[in-house]
């Protein structure tokens, strides 16, 4: 009878443990225990991390993670799946944009787009007729414009999405691989990768017209982009490496469509993200973070943050440093939150290879 209760009482145990970690869903708190005195964890103060997933099968999905801000912010994993239980995101989930109170979730390899309402993170519907859709840019109200690379990943265009059918428009050719884009004065400026060929193009497109008015040379395989505080235009490109020849990367300014300064990095080097006043930029390189002043003469040498994260972007309310750690690109990664000054402040378990944010 000893022994039957002490099995009864571990078998609750275990129970209790289980129904404490996870939420209706498939959600998990990492938190052991909710904080009750902090009431529910709401959803209109933090950071979501997009979570590509594992890559290699086409059975695999992308998930998204919602992490609080503050001090003992909590952090909830599958928070997609939790407000929609029959549901799930696409495979190679890539990034993430909200306007006019509604999510866009792009899956590149699930050539779609999921629409959900932020209020309540219910699910609308598919945006579908896409071609390995990468990036997301509202450039009014109802429309949108989504780069994606082609269903070979070398026909690259700008996919023009109207946001009240959920319907592809039309698409606008562009060069190979069309990554971040940028709106400036009434244009949008597209870096153009290559996708699975090489490029070296920004792209430079008339948003009322859908005209391409300008290219410019820019380096080997452009990707991220920023504007700055005094409405320049930066571009990293990762330059290029195969077995017996290797390009720069480069750091470039560009203002009245002309390149005015170039910074030579390691082959490699990505992930452009600026600060709130728009006077500093980060980048990784080398397995290192590096800050850039935009009034800076020469590429900075030493590292900012010395780990080798896979992304990084600024929070735009706390101007903290997010890292993103996909360990080995097989379990649950991690994002780390930085100063402004680059101190470790906290870090939090996230989905499987953390790969783009989205701040709420």
């Amino acid at each position: 009878m000893l022994i039957l209760n002490k099995f009864t009482y571990l078998l609750s145990l275990l129970l209790l443990l289980l129904a404490t970690a996870c939420l209706p869903g498939g959600a998990i708190i990492d938190d052991e225990e909710e904080d009750k005195e902090k009431g529910p964890l709401e959803f209109t103060d933090g950071i979501y991390v997009v979570n590509q997933g594992l890559t290699q099968n086409t059975d695999q999905f992308g998930t998204l993670t919602f992490v609080e801000r503050g001090e003992d912010g909590r952090s909830i994993r599958e928070v997609f799946r939790t407000n929609n239980p029959t549901q799930e995101l696409g495979n190679l989930t890539r990034s993430m944009h909200v306007h006019n109170g509604f999510g866009y979730i792009v899956s590149t390899n699930a050539n779609r787009i999921d629409v959900i309402r932020m209020e309540d993170f219910l699910h609308l519907g598919s945006i579908l007729g896409l071609e390995k859709p990468r990036f997301f840019l509202p450039v009014d109200s109802d429309i949108a414009w989504v780069s994606q690379w082609g269903a070979d990943g070398t026909q690259g265009s700008i996919a023009v999405v109207d946001l009240t059918t959920f319907n592809v428009l039309r698409t606008i050719p562009v060069r190979p691989g069309p990554e971040e884009m940028v709106i400036q004065n009434g244009n949008v400026f597209v870096a153009n990768s290559g996708g699975f060929l090489l490029d070296s193009i920004v792209t430079k497109i008339d948003i009322e017209s859908e005209e391409i008015l300008k290219e410019i040379e820019v380096g080997l395989q452009p990707q991220s982009i920023e504007i700055d505080a005094n409405r320049s235009i930066w571009v990293l490109t990762r330059g290029f490496l195969s077995f017996n020849e290797s390009k720069d990367g480069r750091l470039v300014q560009i203002s009245n469509d002309q390149v005015t300064r170039e910074f030579t990095l390691e082959q490699g080097a990505g992930n452009l993200t600026i600060n709130n006043s728009g006077d500093r930029l980060y980048y990784t390189m080398r397995g290192a973070v590096f800050s850039h002043p935009i009034t800076q003469s020469s590429a900075s040498i030493a590292p900012f943050i010395d780990f080798p994260y896979l992304t990084v972007a600024v929070d735009p309310r706390t101007d903290h440093i997010i890292g993103a750690d996909a360990r080995n690109f097989q379990v649950t990664g991690r994002i780390v939150i930085h100063s402004a000054a680059g101190e470790e402040l906290e870090e939090h378990t996230v989905g499987i290879v953390p790969i783009g944010f989205w701040f709420q």
